[in-house]
């Protein structure tokens, strides 16, 4: 049987979160035979574990450019299918996620790009401070998509999307979901939200995993600025060093359920998140460092 769609992963080291959401687009509602899975390996040197379960309708490509863009470009090359679903690795696909993807081409034929719901959770019963932090800051793709973007956490679209406004940028390593939006919004393909096809995503657990975040999106913005907007990187906020934020009291204030001490802590967290954005905003232009750190 022909195959319907095509379901794109870039992956980096990361096998064991791979192995779930493999095992859930194993598990869905849409039978194996109506769809392919194409794994992009972006670390070639990384071989699959041997103990690695592939579903029947899997396989893995190698890309050895750097980069989760890179990646899925290879995957769209590869791809079988004109129908294409994007997400990564530690997203975690419901079971009906294929079959409401596959509605939805079906029932918008002129629409040539799609964003899907991305669920934030917590890794236990209990939502830790960074875990907070992350799902108020994070991934916010209903809002996305009112502003024409969308994260490739869960995007799905049209091969004709790819023709008319070109692939992702592969020399990003981060940001180019949104780069590849602002070039469909400005030649005119639109973009549909569709709440029902749904991917949970864990929420980034340390302080460690929110770093490495704002350190390879505020690269991104650096490095994609208009040059003639781009000096204004270059004069830091020092009040950021100094001065605590009101911004981020009230972002701590609009959690519900939690303690006082909580908020506190949240408040102390976000703080701490704004510093570390202003040394590397001095790294990047002062210092020229390398943007988008791996």
């Amino acid at each position: 049987m022909d195959k319907k769609a095509s379901v794109i992963i870039p992956t980096y080291h990361s096998w064991q979160d791979l192995q779930l959401c493999l095992d859930l687009l194993a598990a869905q509602t849409t039978p194996a035979s109506d769809f392919e899975i194409i794994v992009a390996n972006n670390a070639v040197s990384d071989d699959v574990p041997d103990d690695f379960r592939l579903p029947p309708n899997a396989r893995v490509i190698q890309e050895p450019k750097p980069g989760s863009y890179a990646a899925r470009n290879a995957g769209i090359r590869a791809a079988g299918t004109d129908l294409l679903f994007f997400t990564d690795a530690d997203c975690r696909p419901r079971s009906d996620y294929i079959a409401h993807g596959l509605k939805a081409f079906e029932a918008h034929p002129n629409v040539m790009r799609f964003a899907g719901a991305v669920e934030l959770e917590a890794a236990g019963q209990v939502w830790t401070v960074a875990e907070r932090v992350d799902r108020m800051m994070s991934l916010k793709q209903e809002h996305y998509a009112t502003q024409g973007r969308a994260a490739t956490a869960n995007v799905f679209a049209r091969r004709a999307a790819f023709e008319m406004v070109g692939l992702f940028d592969d020399t990003a390593l981060s940001g180019g979901d949104m780069e590849w939006a602002r070039r469909c919004m400005a030649q005119g393909v639109e973009q549909l939200y569709v709440p029902e096809v749904i991917v949970g995503h864990p929420a980034r657990a340390s302080m460690e995993a929110h770093v490495i975040k704002r350190r390879r999106i505020l690269g991104a913005q650096i490095r994609n600025a208009d040059p003639k907007k781009r000096w204004k990187y270059y004069i830091p906020r020092f009040k950021r060093f100094l001065l605590p934020s009101f911004g981020a009291m009230r972002i701590a204030f609009r959690e519900p359920d939690i303690s006082v001490s909580e908020r506190f802590q949240m408040w102390l967290f976000l703080n701490k998140l704004r510093r570390v954005s202003a040394k590397e905003q001095m790294r990047l232009t002062w210092f020229k460092g390398k943007y988008e750190r791996r």
